[in-house]
Parts: structure tokens; C-alpha cells; sequence
């Protein structure tokens, strides 16, 4: 018998063991309260836990000043002794199940490995570049009117101030509540602790924060900036001034930037870069999806697209998307009816979060155009920031 149900008291100790394992944990350290613990959910083969999953409902900017609820699954993981078998896509399917039931459209996961999920429907929607180097290397920006404050419990509301205006416009950041300041971003799961530290100005405004952590690595210590956030340029230089004010401390910086900012032309000599795909989401409900979303105003007109989706067959339907002043009504339309654009629901995942762009997607074959000014017109709907998010859940 199989039963896919939210974990109790009673299994936490199982629950907690698998977690360990999965994910090389010390269980000593991993807080798993009611409330967390009410979090996850169980696939059970005659009683016994075969695999797990957190599943989060969280609020997840859109862009354009809207958010959505999204379910943000997590911490999945199997027994060693019974993978293979199906289990975690059966688990999978169950939690897509609830979280259509509930009026949720959109699913969101960090992978372990990206062709395992897209397999289920997932496609990567967002990159990351890392860029590191020495502390001297960020000699150059000068110094502005203002200071530095440690950040303890009263500045966390002053965090999310300088947060949600800089990311304002991009698909991906969590809406955080004080909780996940806490819990989630000022310390990781196994509660360890963050250094952060916001720069305001002359008149007392935060306009830039960092919160990292030092680690000790083969080349020498290493000042990991979890996250780096800034509202305008001025306090972007004030960030660079703090790193380098570490030289003699680290070896080297890393922090984290969207794919689309261009950090190394403000650097008289480079920094190393690398790009890491990062989330991956999933369309759960189409219609909802879209019609959650926001559009240019001056944007009108029809599309009308043929989705694939061969593991959500609900989403496998013809639709017709009506563009007019920043909104979009969604209408199924009978099978047979002649689309403008055709593609799997991966690529229509990651045009909507801005990662893919239609007239790209179309360039290299993976949209199937067959009115080209119906593309255009989508193109127009999907322009902006690219995607970007530091949470990690």
C-alpha cells in the first residue's frame, strides 16, 4: 500500500535520520520543530517512510510589482536502499497534486542534478555569476559619507527595506517575513551563524548590506558574501570599499550577482567569474500562472500557444492569452485550433520567468513559430530584468 501523507510528531526521528543522510548533516544540529516538521511530506510503502520532501508556500516576486504563491520544495530525499524504484517521482507527483489542489501555479526546487527534474517538468529559470578575487583588487572604489552597522534582530525590517527595492523588478526573490531573515538567511540549517552588515548614509538610510561568512579553504581563508544587495551605485561602491577593507584577513572575496549585471566593467582588472544555474521552476497551472503575472500597459493583443507537457497532461492544451492594459485573461481553446507558437512547458517556464526570451527560443529551435507577429508580441510581454534569487530552501 502506498500513502503519500504530512509527517507527525512520530516520524520525526525517521524523518530526521533520512535528512541527515541525504544531505550529510550533523541531526544534533538541525532544528525540526512541530511547525517545520508539519512542513513535510512523506511517500509510505506499507507503512514505511521511502521518501521525503519539504514543501514551502511561500510568496515569490514576479516582477512588475507582483508576487504569487509558489511552492518551494525542498529536502528531498530517499532511502539509499530503496532508490530506483520510482519513488521520488511518485512523491513528486503527489505534491504537484496538492499544490494544484490548493491554487497554487508555480513550483519552484533547487536541483541536485538538472536532468533528473527536467524529466518531471522542471527547467532551470535563473543563473547566478560568482565572482571572487583578492581584496586588493577592490582598491579602487572611494569611500562616501556614511557608516557601517552591525546587523542584530532591530535591523532585520531595515534588511528587507534595502532587499525589495533592489530586487524589485526581477522574477525569483522570496518575499521574507522575519522568520526566514532569521532562520533562513542569518543562519543555514544547521543554525551557524552569518556576520551582516548594513552601510547607511550620511542622512541615517540603509541603502546596502552584506552578510557573509569566513572560511578557511586550501588557498587560504576565503570571506563568503552570501548575499550582496545594493540600491544604487553609490552604495554598490560602498560594498566593494568593505571587501576590500579585508585585505591581510582573506585571501580572497566571492559574491554573487545576476547574470545580467555587469560587475566586471566597473573593475580596473577583472574578477574571476563563473555562472551557476541556479532554481528551477515548474508551470503547475497555466492559466493561473499567466493570469497572475503583469504586462506592459500598452501591450494588446492575442497568442495563441500549444503546449506539450507530457507528465502534467492537464497543462497539454491549446491557449489562447489576451494581452491588454498590464493584464492577461487565459481561455483553453478546442484541440485542432491553429496556434501561433508551439512548446514544451520547460521552455514556456523559463520565458515566463524572464531566463529565455521567445525570440531566442525561437532562433534556436525550441519554439516552434508559426505567426511571427503573435512572437513578437509575446517577446514584448517577456521583457525586462532577468530572474534572480539568493534564498535557498
Amino acid at each position: 500500500m502506498i500513502e503519500y501523507r504530512q509527517l507527525t510528531p512520530d516520524d520525526r526521528e525517521r524523518c530526521l535520520a533520512l535528512e541527515s543522510y541525504a544531505f550529510q548533516l550533523n541531526p544534533e544540529l538541525v532544528a525540526l520543530d512541530g511547525e517545520e516538521l508539519a512542513q513535510f511530506r512523506g511517500l509510505f510503502v506499507d507503512g514505511q517512510l521511502v521518501a521525503q520532501l519539504q514543501l514551502h508556500t511561500l510568496q515569490v516576486q514576479l516582477g512588475a510589482g507582483v508576487q504569487a504563491a509558489v511552492g518551494g520544495i525542498g529536502a528531498v530525499a530517499s532511502t539509499p536502499e530503496l532508490r530506483r524504484r520510482g519513488y521520488i517521482g511518485a512523491l513528486l507527483r503527489h505534491a504537484v497534486d496538492e499544490l494544484r489542489a490548493s491554487g497554487v501555479g508555480l513550483a519552484m526546487l533547487y536541483p541536485f542534478k538538472v536532468s533528473f527534474y527536467g524529466r518531471y517538468g522542471w527547467a532551470t529559470c535563473m543563473e547566478q555569476k560568482i565572482y571572487s578575487g583578492e581584496p586588493a583588487l577592490f582598491r579602487s572604489f572611494r569611500r562616501a559619507p556614511g557608516h557601517w552597522i552591525a546587523v542584530g534582530e532591530d535591523e532585520l525590517d531595515e534588511l528587507d527595506a534595502i532587499y525589495r527595492e533592489a530586487l524589485r523588478g526581477r522574477f525569483g526573490p522570496v518575499v521574507r517575513t522575519r522568520a526566514w531573515w532569521r532562520n533562513r538567511i542569518m543562519c543555514d540549517w544547521q543554525q551557524r551563524r552569518y556576520h551582516g552588515y548594513i552601510w547607511r548614509d550620511e542622512h541615517g538610510k540603509g541603502r546596502s548590506y552584506t552578510i557573509f561568512r569566513f572560511e578557511r579553504e586550501a588557498r587560504g581563508d576565503v570571506m563568503h558574501c552570501r548575499e550582496m544587495v545594493a540600491v544604487d551605485p553609490i552604495a554598490r561602491a560602498q560594498l566593494f570599499v568593505f571587501l576590500a577593507g579585508h585585505e591581510g584577513q582573506v585571501a580572497r572575496v566571492e559574491f554573487r550577482a545576476p547574470a545580467d549585471a555587469p560587475v566586471n566593467l566597473l573593475f580596473p582588472d577583472p574578477l574571476e567569474c563563473r555562472v551557476q544555474p541556479y532554481f528551477m521552476l515548474r508551470l503547475l497551472d497555466i492559466a493561473a500562472a499567466f493570469e497572475a503575472h503583469r504586462y506592459p500597459k500598452d501591450l494588446q493583443g492575442q497568442v495563441t500557444i500549444a503546449v506539450t507537457d507530457d507528465w502534467l497532461v492537464a497543462n497539454q492544451q491549446i491557449f489562447a492569452l489576451e494581452f491588454a492594459a498590464g493584464t492577461c485573461q487565459v481561455r483553453q481553446m478546442p484541440l485542432g485550433t491553429l496556434p501561433d507558437i508551439k512548446c514544451d512547458s520547460r521552455i514556456l517556464a523559463q520565458i515566463y520567468s524572464r531566463y529565455l526570451r521567445p525570440r531566442t527560443a525561437a532562433t534556436f529551435g525550441t519554439l516552434e513559430v508559426y505567426n511571427r507577429e503573435a512572437l513578437a508580441l509575446f517577446d514584448r510581454a517577456f521583457m525586462g530584468l532577468v530572474p534572480f534569487s539568493v534564498d535557498m530552501f
